[in-house]
């Protein structure tokens, strides 16, 4: 849903665990003892992620989706099967040609504030994420709307835009059949923000006061927390727990640490942590283990030599064992670009096959025999952890020299939003929505802002055209599967792993299940004794 970078990416700070992760619960009512260290009178304390900005039309990554996603809500959501639910509209209907969805409002929604979310609302929110003076990081999302790309280009008028308000409805027209969208709108840049705040949003700092349409309001921020109150006009009902602390630094202590002295009661972690925590005789009951709808992948500016050439392209991805590497992590290897769990992604393998020799051979037909005369060339990383082993083997096995820079995720937001482009590159990727579109579509697919490598293959886009185009989900995994095997030619990109997700959650907290997305609704959350804490 957002790029690990999160979009909605999942890069995530280091100190804290590499991916957003949910949670079975274990049965059973557990009272909840505070450990010394903690002061806070929260009824729930999870480890949570400041938002880069309030603005859900503007956030890219997926940290600050998991905040945002309890404060703003849209017209439908993600359950833990990855089923499109309804939320704000109570129902939707799509004509025959799959060119007009027309969505229904509940009765009755109101912000936090008593004021009335309308249908216009929705509309004037959606349309901030093409605004051609500040374009949301994932416009993309909305590129099948009639008439969106062209506004966002400045070479449209915004009312010829596909979003209509008609009464208590939400109509939008598609310029071609996608069979995505509903559950596209479950991502949370299409929350719905009452007008009065919208333009106090575009900062990292809690706006006071702030209205909201989701389950809980956000009424402190400071340098280690956010605290979380329900929403009394949420449209669900009143949430069964408050307040919640989101623990945004842990200090001195490690995430595990405070949960296992009682100062935390959900935390994601690592899968060092996991490896020994499954083991322990406490803490390995309140373990949890799941595979999120994410990609880690290695990508190229195709634009600019020497990736300009698909031999070298294939060279590179060749030469690295990827599997050994994820494997000696313990980690998942990808096959895809599509993650397991998500319709689409086939069962082939999809990836260039380990071959050193040929791959020695691919690089020689380039003109750089043995690494001769190859450009400086720097794999620019958030730190995942796999860089400087794929340095070392393509070396090893090319005689080329990649210098390994590592900058923090703003950092890489600042580069990417400026239009700097990194030569060779790795990413994560969270699913917006659980299709294989928001991979193969978004971040492959010709203009797509979020095609960072800027590959444009006009075959490759007729067989993203086509799928999204259908509803049959045997001609979907067709084209999709033809659309693989070109990226597995051309290697604009490199599937690397399908993270891991493991998470502590405190015996007798119940609902503590990730949506699609990846991250917890905590206004499903409840504890197994009905006490709200």
């Amino acid at each position: 849903m957002f790029r690990g970078r999160r979009p909605y990416q999942n890069l995530i700070a280091v100190t804290v665990v590499l991916s957003v992760v949910s949670a079975a619960v274990a049965t059973g009512v557990a009272v909840r003892e505070k450990g010394t260290s903690g002061a806070s009178t929260a009824a729930l304390r999870v480890i949570g992620f400041p938002p880069l900005t309030w603005d859900p039309a503007h956030a890219g990554d997926s940290g600050s989706a998991s905040t945002l996603a309890q404060v703003f809500e849209g017209l439908t959501t993600l359950n833990p099967d990855n089923t499109v639910e309804p939320a704000l509209a109570e129902s939707w209907t799509v004509d025959d040609a799959g060119l007009r969805i027309d969505f229904k409002l509940r009765p009755n929604l109101r912000y936090s504030d008593g004021s009335a979310i309308t249908a216009q609302d929705v509309v004037d929110c959606w349309l901030r994420l093409l605004d051609p003076a500040h374009p949301s990081p994932l416009v993309s999302l909305l590129s099948d709307v009639t008439g969106a790309t062209d506004y966002t280009a400045g070479r449209g008028d915004r009312a010829a835009v596909g979003f209509h308000a008609n009464g208590d409805r939400v109509v939008v027209d598609l310029a071609r059949p996608a069979a995505y969208f509903v559950a596209l709108t479950s991502s949370p840049s299409l929350a719905v923000l009452p007008a009065p705040v919208r333009d106090a949003l575009a900062t990292d700092e809690l706006p006071a006061n702030l209205v909201v349409s989701g389950a809980y309001r956000p009424t402190a921020q400071t340098d280690t927390s956010i605290t979380l109150e329900r929403n009394a006009n949420y449209w669900a009902g009143v949430p069964a727990i408050s307040p919640i602390d989101l623990v945004i630094d842990t200090g001195d202590e490690t995430a595990v640490d405070m949960f296992e002295a009682g100062d935390l009661d959900y935390t994601p972690v690592g899968s060092a942590d996991a490896a020994w925590i499954r083991f322990d005789r406490t803490l390995g009951p309140q373990l949890r283990t799941t595979s999120d709808l994410t990609l880690h992948y290695y990508g190229f500016d195709t634009t600019r030599r020497p990736f300009n050439d698909p031999l070298v392209r294939r060279a590179f991805g060749e030469a690295v064992d990827w599997d050994r590497i994820v494997r000696l992590a313990g980690g998942q290897p990808a096959h895809s670009m599509v993650p397991v769990g998500i319709p689409g992604g086939g069962t082939e393998d999809y990836r260039p096959q380990h071959n050193p020799d040929e791959a020695r051979a691919l690089l020689a037909q380039a003109g750089f025999a043995g690494g001769a005369n190859f450009p400086d060339v720097s794999l620019v990383s958030n730190g995942y952890g796999y860089e400087l082993a794929v340095a070392t083997e393509l070396e090893r096995e090319l005689g080329v020299t990649v210098a390994v820079e590592v900058l923090e995720f703003a950092e890489l937001q600042a580069r990417q939003a400026a239009g700097v482009h990194s030569l060779f590159w790795d990413q994560t990727w969270v699913a917006d929505y659980p299709q294989a579109h928001d991979f193969l579509g978004l971040l492959l697919q010709t203009g797509s802002v979020s095609n960072d490598g800027r590959w444009s293959n006009a075959p490759y886009d007729a067989e993203i055209s086509a799928a999204a185009a259908t509803n049959d989900p045997a001609e979907q995994a067709r084209h999709y599967a033809a659309a693989q095997a070109i990226v597995r030619e051309e290697v604009p990109t490199v599937p690397v792993e399908v993270p891991l997700g493991y998470a502590l959650s405190r015996s007798g907290l119940l609902g503590a299940l990730p949506s699609g997305e990846g991250f917890l609704r905590l206004s499903r959350v409840s504890w197994a004794d009905g006490s709200g804490r």
